[in-house]
């Protein structure tokens, strides 16, 4: 490690970069910045005010924001005043926000807009720690109340309350206080332990509530520093923040990476607008999943054909790009194959909340279908039952309150069960090939990853979520989901008619697509786990309807048990036997 904790990397790079841009944001259709000093105030200010206000140590702030620039200084400001900071994901109800906030403790909660403060609202009276919402918009002034409450959550207030503070009066505050609190700040923050919990990241599992991960200033400081040595970003590179900073991507590769390398970045307000945005800013760095990439090589492909110059392929990325990772779901070969083809690899990578650096192709070391080789301080092995092991000092310390499920992610030589299956091949490159848990058992008795073939049917850029069933079956079967925007210019390309969404999903023509997909999945898979029937669904997975979580994971005892009677539809009744 080269700092001991976070607070003195973050003064370290705020001296260092003193007068230079560290955060642009998008005001009156054009571009903002803020210095890396006023950056360094932002955070002594928040954190003199969470202390002046009785933040207790070790409890914790929870920031459900979008993509601003306040979320990293309330996380490092958090941090500083000896508290942890805590993300919750923009798209949870308000149930789902008042379970993370009460399981973390939380003492207060930083919302960015009016929907975000009606949630918490709404549950107000059901979250008994909370000292104030501390709200960045100030469109509340009458009353400090969204004129668009409710009679009920109007009521939630106490009328001589200061519960809902708005974000610029929290920042005065906190400077008034400057001069009691910035000396405990700093006493704080310098003497914070490497192991002392700084934030928590919050697994959106499949099954039951989520947990919470804590992420010690080790855990943080070495993955910076791992990142360094596998894909290096420079202080002269440009980059997007726009992938939600709760997830332990953009916390770590996407925040703390960003300061651990002086880099600035630009918010993205509007992700409609992420592609004009890039074509504007010109990134040299560039952070995104698996569907992304397929919508500009779409793109390309539709406006300039297969036999393209390697610089129209950056274009597309504004023109300046060297460098494009890419995580959280396999890329279609494909894909990569064509921006590798271009000089523009895109670098797939694989880690988890627990241990986010586990593996990573490099610019000048990759392999496709793989997720890269270990990454510099992570062991790697595959256990006898093919799940994959690692071994790090950047593990996570444990899950808040759950000693039990902690216990449960080790084995007895200290190992990390990540859960996931996979292969090291003869060059030391990782190849996932499914979930552990997840294992189909058919009624032959043999064993299927579903994984493996649910990502291999969305490499078509039509389908959105795959499905696989056939647990103590015969054979498998496969619910299929259709994303909408490219299916529709997929139908208009090719003159199919129709009326609306469901209607396009029963078309013939998309069906015979789909088939042809699946007959090319079934030809790279042995015959016991190829796919012998499937159904579109006439509408996607949704998160909100619990079927997914918020980082697009199936959750699979949901929808096998609200798509029962179709997949029971697939299975025919022969000899009175399914």
């Amino acid at each position: 490690m080269n700092f001991p904790n976070v607070y003195t990397l973050f003064r370290r790079q705020t001296a260092k970069y003193r007068g230079k841009p560290i955060f642009y944001s998008r005001d009156y259709n054009a571009w903002s910045y803020t210095n890396w000093e006023d950056f360094e105030e932002q955070v002594h200010v928040f954190a003199c005010a969470l202390l002046a206000k009785g933040l207790t140590k070790g409890a914790s702030v929870a920031i459900l924001a979008g993509n601003v620039p306040e979320w990293t200084a309330a996380d490092i400001a958090t941090i500083a005043a000896g508290g942890v900071g805590v993300g919750i994901y923009p798209t949870s109800s308000p149930e789902q926000c008042e379970y993370i906030i009460n399981h973390s403790d939380a003492e207060f909660v930083f919302v960015d807009s009016p929907r975000q403060l009606e949630k918490i609202l709404q549950v107000r009276d059901r979250l008994p720690k909370v000292k104030n919402i501390i709200d960045i918009d100030s469109l509340a002034e009458r009353d400090r109340r969204p004129p668009d409450l409710t009679q009920h959550q109007a009521e939630l207030l106490p009328n001589d309350s200061d519960d809902v503070i708005l974000y610029e009066d929290f920042v005065r505050f906190g400077r008034q206080n400057l001069e009691s609190f910035l000396p405990q700040v700093e006493e704080t923050g310098f003497g914070a332990k490497p192991e002392e919990t700084a934030i928590m990241v919050y697994t959106s599992g499949t099954t039951g509530q989520p947990k919470g991960a804590m992420l010690s200033h080790k855990y943080i400081l070495n993955s910076c520093e791992s990142l360094r040595q596998s894909v290096p970003i420079f202080d002269t590179d440009v980059s997007f923040s726009y992938l939600p900073g709760c997830h332990v991507a953009e916390r770590i590769s996407g925040i703390y990476n960003r300061l651990y390398n002086g880099a600035s970045v630009y918010f993205v307000d509007d992700l409609a607008r992420l592609y004009a945005y890039m074509l504007e800013v010109k990134p040299t760095v560039f952070a995104s999943l698996p569907r992304f990439f397929e919508k500009v090589y779409a793109r390309v492909i539709s406006e300039n054909g297969r036999q393209i110059e390697p610089q129209a392929v950056k274009d597309a990325f504004g023109g300046n790009i060297r460098l494009a990772t890419s995580g959280g779901a396999p890329l279609p070969n494909e894909i990569a194959e064509f921006f590798a083809a271009a000089g523009l690899p895109i670098l797939q990578a694989y880690g988890l909340t627990e241990n986010i650096c586990v593996a990573f192709n490099r610019a000048n070391d990759f392999k496709f279908g793989t997720v890269g080789k270990p990454m510099p301080m992570c062991e790697v092995k595959i256990a006898a039952d093919g799940e994959i092991l690692v071994k790090s000092p950047m593990m996570f310390s444990g899950y808040y309150k759950e000693p039990e499920k902690t216990a449960e992610m080790f084995d007895a030589e200290g190992w990390l069960k990540t859960g996931d299956l996979g292969a090291l091949d003869e060059d030391g490159f990782l190849k996932i090939t499914g979930r552990k848990k997840e294992i189909i058992v058919l009624s032959t008795g043999k064993n299927v990853a579903p994984a493996l073939l649910e990502n291999l049917l969305k490499e078509n850029h039509l389908v959105s979520q795959a499905f696989i069933y056939g647990d103590g079956r015969s054979y498998l079967t496969a619910l299929i989901t259709l994303n909408q925007i490219e299916a529709e210019a997929h139908a208009r390309a090719n003159n199919i008619a129709f009326s609306d969404f469901a209607e396009l999903t029963r078309k013939e023509e998309i069906r015979q697509t789909i088939a042809a997909q699946i007959e090319k999945t079934n030809a790279r898979v042995a015959s016991s786990e190829q796919i012998k029937k499937f159904v579109i669904l006439k509408r996607d997975f949704s998160a909100e309807m619990d079927e997914v979580t918020p980082t697009l994971k199936i959750k699979r005892a949901v929808v096998a048990e609200r798509f029962r009677d179709i997949l029971e539809n697939l299975y025919e009744v022969v000899s009175g036997k399914r």
